[in-house]
């Protein structure tokens, strides 16, 4: 059986923010890739990437355990993960907004330099912080610079990070940021 690009980009999405592999997200986890991202990308812990790398994370995570811890465990698994998102695309108009505002928080951890644009560097740089191989970022990169000019705009990479968790179209830029390109076989 095979997954849709949407459910194996959401499981990609998944896999990434479980951290530790133990098949469940959790505040730890977010910890873990804020730690991770400021160590790449902004070390200094007064300057203001890494506290809005950190708010940014601690954010996030309270969103989705506000939509998706379904059994008050406080921990998400990787089916009430799926199904909150889902949930929040069809049913909830504010979800690309908010989806947007954490979009944009990782394009301003993600934009090192700070001149509005992320390059194929910085987005290498921000993917690696985050485990994701180099080849993906490669990949990402080539996907989001959708006017080809060579840089990622805060725009870009917003509608790519909405396209990854909303689109089954393989060719819709940001459909494969995370490396997914076609549906993936179910193990």
């Amino acid at each position: 059986m095979t997954r849709s690009l949407h459910e194996s980009n959401i499981a990609a999405l998944f896999a990434l923010l479980d951290s530790t592999g133990d098949g469940q997200i959790a505040a730890d986890d977010f910890k873990r890739i804020a730690d991770k991202a400021c160590a790449a990308v902004a070390p200094d812990p007064g300057s203001r990437q890494h506290q809005a790398i950190q708010q940014l994370c601690a954010d996030w995570w309270e969103r989705i355990r506000e939509d998706a811890d379904l059994d008050g465990d406080a921990a998400v698994s990787e089916a009430e993960f799926a199904q909150a998102v889902d949930h929040l695309v069809a049913s909830h108009p504010q979800f690309q907004q908010m989806t947007s505002a954490l979009s944009c928080a990782a394009f301003d951890a993600a934009d090192t330099d700070e001149d509005g644009f992320i390059s194929a560097p910085e987005l290498d740089r921000f993917f690696s912080a985050l485990g994701i191989p180099h080849e993906v970022a490669e990949g990402a990169f080539a996907q989001l610079d959708t006017d080809g000019d060579g840089r990622v705009s805060r725009q870009e990479y917003a509608e790519g990070v909405w396209v990854l968790l909303t689109s089954e179209d393989p060719v819709a830029p940001g459909s494969a940021i995370l490396g997914q390109t076609r549906g993936a076989e179910l193990l």
